[in-house]
């Protein structure tokens, strides 16, 4: 024979069901955000970490010095970022005389970034250690920005070709074109 307080152990055990199982629920909806909204058509891309027009949260001295800053964040230890070394390095390359680029890492493998920053052309004092509170979701990002720290333009990713010429093409229009593209076309003529 159960006893009152069995029955009051049951039901709360029930609602702690309950509740857990709506939590699970929450959890996956969460993550399958995105795929349910490209499977149902949702276009809607959601907010970059650096939008165009907000203000970087990175020590000035990383920017004011120069008119156009391309600030990288990627690690040495992220296969996304060793993926894009090839493109980072043609458009570090690219930039040169147009645009500082200052890399930023974790400073956990300091050694392996200092080598990865040189893998991209960049000098070691290129190399900055990433302050707490950024709010960088993801690596490779990339943040132009202009001499005040304002964000010209943000691209979390550069793993597809198209989005690469979209990159470059963006820079371009902001920063001006004095050398030939990245894609190795003829040079066009820089814009001031």
């Amino acid at each position: 024979m159960l006893t009152a307080t069995d029955h009051q152990v049951g039901r709360l055990a029930r609602a702690a069901n309950i509740i857990l199982l709506g939590a699970m629920a929450a959890t996956a909806t969460i993550a399958a955000g995105p795929r349910v909204a490209a499977a149902i058509g949702w276009r809607g891309a959601p907010a970059l970490a650096y939008a165009p027009g907000s203000t970087v949260d990175t020590p000035a001295a990383w920017h004011e010095q120069q008119d156009f800053t391309l600030i990288v964040f990627a690690r040495s230890s992220c296969s996304a970022c060793q993926s894009a070394q090839p493109f980072l390095k043609r458009l570090a390359s690219d930039l040169v005389g147009r645009a500082a680029v200052v890399l930023v890492t974790t400073g956990k493998e300091q050694d392996a970034d200092a080598r990865f920053a040189r893998s991209l052309g960049l000098e070691t004092q290129a190399v900055k250690v990433a302050p707490a509170g950024l709010r960088v979701r993801a690596t490779p990002t990339l943040v132009l920005v202009n001499g005040h720290g304002q964000v010209l333009g943000s691209w979390e990713g550069v793993g597809s070709v198209d989005k690469q010429a979209d990159i470059v093409r963006s820079i371009d229009r902001t920063v001006g074109t004095t050398r030939s593209p990245v894609s190795g076309g003829p040079a066009r003529p820089g814009r001031k």
